[in-house]
C-alpha cells in the first residue's frame, strides 16, 4: 500500500482561537509510474480521510517516474478536494504537472508550487479567503 499522511495545520495568520485546519498530505511514491489503479487508491483514501467533507490536499510528485492519462482522469474527476497544491522540485515534475492540469477543467482551485510551504500557505488562502 503507498503511503499517506495527514497534517493539522495551526496558521499563524488566523487568530489563536481558530480550529485546527485539516490538509491531506499525499506523497506519491518516488520512482512509481502512477497508474489508473494507483491514483485511485490515493482518490479513495482522500474520500476516507475527508469524512465526504470536501478537504485541502497537497499532493508531493517529486521524484514519480510518470503518470497515465488514466491517472490524470482520476485526479481531475475527483470531488473530495476543495483545493490542490501540488509540490515538485524538478523541472521534469512541472511537467508531470502540466501534464496533470492539462486534462479537464479541476473541480476545484489547483496549482503547481516548487516548494510545500509556499503550496500549504496557497491552501490555507483558499479555506480562509485571504
Amino acid at each position: 500500500m503507498f503511503g499517506m499522511n495527514s497534517l493539522w495545520l495551526m496558521p499563524t495568520e488566523v487568530p489563536a482561537t481558530a480550529a485546527p485546519v485539516s490538509v491531506v498530505r499525499l506523497v506519491l511514491p518516488e520512482g512509481e509510474h502512477i497508474t489508473t489503479e494507483i491514483a485511485e487508491s490515493f482518490a479513495e483514501q482522500v474520500r476516507a480521510e475527508g469524512g465526504g467533507v470536501p478537504q485541502p490536499v497537497l499532493i508531493v510528485i517529486s521524484g514519480i517516474a510518470s503518470l497515465s492519462r488514466g491517472a490524470r482522469a482520476v485526479f481531475s474527476r475527483s470531488r473530495s478536494a476543495s483545493a490542490i497544491a501540488l509540490v515538485g522540485a524538478s523541472a521534469v515534475d512541472r511537467v508531470l504537472a502540466n501534464f496533470l492540469l492539462g486534462g479537464e477543467p479541476p473541480a476545484c482551485p489547483t496549482s503547481y508550487f516548487g516548494d510545500e510551504d509556499t503550496a500549504v500557505a496557497w491552501l490555507l488562502e483558499r479555506i480562509h479567503g485571504s
